[in-house]
């Protein structure tokens, strides 16, 4: 299966959510500016990044982009072909779901994502665009010097004055609303 088949079988499993809505589901999201992308993040009660490695991928990256969703996102779940599993297992932290991809085009729960222990303030900032953490920054009442600010210093500039719940809300309004204009993977499925 490819990966935009994948994501539209993982869609489909968040579509049973009772509080499912499609404007919650994100893809492509850059992490500190496009260093590093997510695949998918649905921003519900909680952020949650999906990552999908399909037949034809590999889990070189896996290790680097772990890293940095552990820092950002409070949920995070493998979604990957049946081949990787054992890889994977050796790979991820004992938090991480696992979803498996089996030749017949289904999903299976392996194990269901915990919380992430290692959530924190500056790395879900890390998430923002420099424009959303400005907005972010302003709705809190900080204006100061803000628009000569570059990533790393409204990252610490957010970390100084917003909890990890103010931040988490606006991070979610914030992706939501950036993606209702960029292309989405998903879409090149018919």
């Amino acid at each position: 299966m490819t990966d935009p088949e994948i994501r539209h079988l993982l869609f489909a499993r968040l579509a049973r959510r009772k509080s499912f809505s499609e404007n919650q589901l994100c893809e492509e999201v850059p992490i500190q500016n496009g260093l590093t992308r997510a695949d998918v993040v649905f921003c519900g009660s909680r952020l949650e990044c999906f990552e999908i490695k399909s037949h034809r991928d590999t889990l070189k990256r896996l290790f680097s982009q772990g890293w940095q969703y552990e820092q950002s996102f409070d949920r995070v779940t493998l979604v990957c072909a049946t081949k990787h599993l054992n890889k994977a297992f050796g790979i991820i932290p004992k938090w991480w779901g696992v979803l498996e991809v089996s030749g017949s085009g289904q999903l299976h729960t392996v194990r269901t994502a915990q919380s992430n222990p290692h959530v924190n303030i500056s790395g879900m900032a890390d998430l923002l665009e420099n424009q959303d953490a400005r907005a972010i920054l302003q709705q809190s009442g900080i204006t100061k010097g803000i628009g000569r600010m570059h990533h790393e210093q409204l990252r610490k500039t957010i970390a100084e004055h917003l909890t990890l719940s103010q931040l988490r809300e606006a991070t979610k309004k914030a992706l939501t609303q950036r993606q209702l204009s960029r292309w989405r993977p998903s879409e090149q499925v018919a």
